[in-house]
């Protein structure tokens, strides 16, 4: 339907107690670099000691070398020159080995994340709470926005420490912890349901930074909540994390220059991981051993789990094509069929096609599966429809296309996420890169209740509508 003329509302009413969202311009926070507060003070005379103490804890070990290079005893001069050139000889060896560390944290998110032109959209990320109506708003001013069906009281995460956000994602059997991936490590942060402060405070978060751990592009909770997984760009060592006592175990193999994915399988027995080079992998939880597979050219962008919670559904950058390869509990990567051979299976090809004046398809930014895995959301890099497909299994999984939701022409979709507790059926969700949040709810059930309600001029437009997702 058009957008001046659409209302979900005259279809199903199992979106009607959710919150409405449209984050604007003007109700962002205005960010700042910290230094602002130094012009209203006048400039003093003091001791060289001072001053390199105060710039070490403002701007780092580095600045603060370069302050005592300038300095006038020669001695100290000569020892933070010599400190500098050797930091410089480690910085270019570092830049040959790992390529990525070159670009800022904002660069690497922008071109390795699940993202859409991360850098100019207002919605940069969003995710669902697995048991309740909550979704998590990402937005460009480096907060998270808490929304919920029940309240409307609408909690803030913003700290100083959170820059460039570059996903989220809520803790299982929790109804209070979610875990922000941003340019310089984590935070996990616990939202007290029974407090209504706007803005909850730092003390409540526990912060997880390792050295070289940045940015941290994609994070995954067990599913049993014990563990969080996260894989950085300029890090290719995989961190395992007992977020309560702050402590590490690594998965390290050597490829590429850092990590960009990592997702459970619904069952929770495997992780997928995708480096930013042609190699991705699937690791055993119960045993930590992985099975390592290769794309022909460019890397794996974005990948799911199927309904079956044994085919994995991966899109590369370099093809306009989603494959999947059969994950088993033994032996990982194998067919049904005995003469079939360990390869990925093109499932569907999207490439750029023309549909009535409307430009469709193209390389695959990022697809989601909704949780009863009978829907797949596929988002474009290049163009704006986000295509729906029907999973189906007849004997072997297949996609069937199935709808087209676009937004207005001045939008594009940034992130999409299926609601985890929608019962009707499958609820996809979109933030467009204007700040509007759509929901494009599939009913799976017969509302036979529900059509008397909707007016007689409705009724024949209701069962049109609710038939083509069957």
């Amino acid at each position: 339907m058009n957008y001046e003329i659409a209302n979900v509302g005259t279809f199903t009413n199992t979106v009607d107690s959710h919150p409405k969202i449209h984050i604007t311009r003007d109700q962002l926070h205005s960010t700042t670099t910290g230094d602002e507060g130094k012009t209203l003070f006048l400039p003093v005379n003091i001791s060289f000691l001072k001053q390199f103490t105060q710039v070490y804890y403002e701007q780092g070990p580095i600045e603060a070398l370069r302050l005592a290079k300038s300095h006038n005893q020669i001695v100290v001069s000569h020892m933070a020159s010599l400190l500098l050139n050797i930091v410089d000889y480690m910085q270019k060896v570092r830049l040959i080995l790992k390529p990525n560390i070159r670009y800022s944290g904002a660069t690497l998110i922008n071109k390795l994340g699940q993202t859409r032109d991360w850098q100019n959209s207002t919605v940069r990320f969003i995710a669902w709470h697995p048991y309740c109506t909550k979704l998590a708003v990402v937005t460009c001013d480096d907060s998270v926005r808490i929304y919920s069906a029940e309240s409307s009281y609408h909690p803030i995460l913003r700290c100083k420490q959170q820059k460039n956000i570059s996903c989220v994602a809520w803790r299982p059997l929790s109804n209070t912890e979610i875990a922000v991936g941003h340019e310089d490590g984590i935070i996990v942060w616990y939202i007290d349901p029974n407090s209504l402060v706007a803005r909850p405070s730092i003390s409540n978060a526990i912060l997880l930074y390792r050295l070289h751990h940045r940015p941290v592009m994609s994070l995954a909770w067990s599913p049993k909540g014990d563990v969080l997984v996260s894989v950085a760009a300029c890090d290719n060592t995989i961190l395992v994390w007992n977020p309560e006592l702050n402590q590490t175990s690594s998965l390290k193999r050597p490829c590429g220059n850092g990590n960009v994915f990592v997702k459970w399988s619904p069952t929770g027995e495997k992780l997928v991981t995708c480096s930013d080079g042609v190699i991705f992998r699937v690791w055993d939880y119960r045993n930590w051993e992985c099975e390592r597979w290769t794309v022909l050219s460019g890397r794996v962008q974005a990948a799911c789990w199927s309904n079956c919670k044994t085919t994995l559904l991966f899109a590369t950058t370099t093809e306009p094509t989603i494959y999947g390869v059969i994950v088993k509990s033994d032996l990982i990567f194998t067919n049904d069929l005995e003469s079939s051979s360990n390869q990925a299976l093109p499932m569907f090809d999207v490439s750029k096609m023309d549909v009535n004046g409307i430009t469709i398809g193209g390389l695959i930014q990022c697809i989601e599966s909704d949780p009863k895995g009978k829907h797949l959301a596929v988002m474009f890099t290049d163009t704006n429809a986000i295509a729906v497909f029907s999973v189906v299994r007849l004997p072997t999984l297949q996609l069937i296309p199935g709808s087209l939701v676009m937004g207005l022409p001045e939008e594009k979709p940034s992130s999409i996420s299926f609601q985890q507790n929608f019962e009707a059926g499958a609820c996809l969700t979109i933030g467009w890169s204007t700040g509007r949040i759509q929901y494009y709810p599939i009913i799976y059930t017969d509302l036979t209740e529900t059509i008397n309600e909707i007016a007689p001029l409705n009724l024949s437009l209701y069962k049109s509508f609710n038939a083509s997702h069957y």
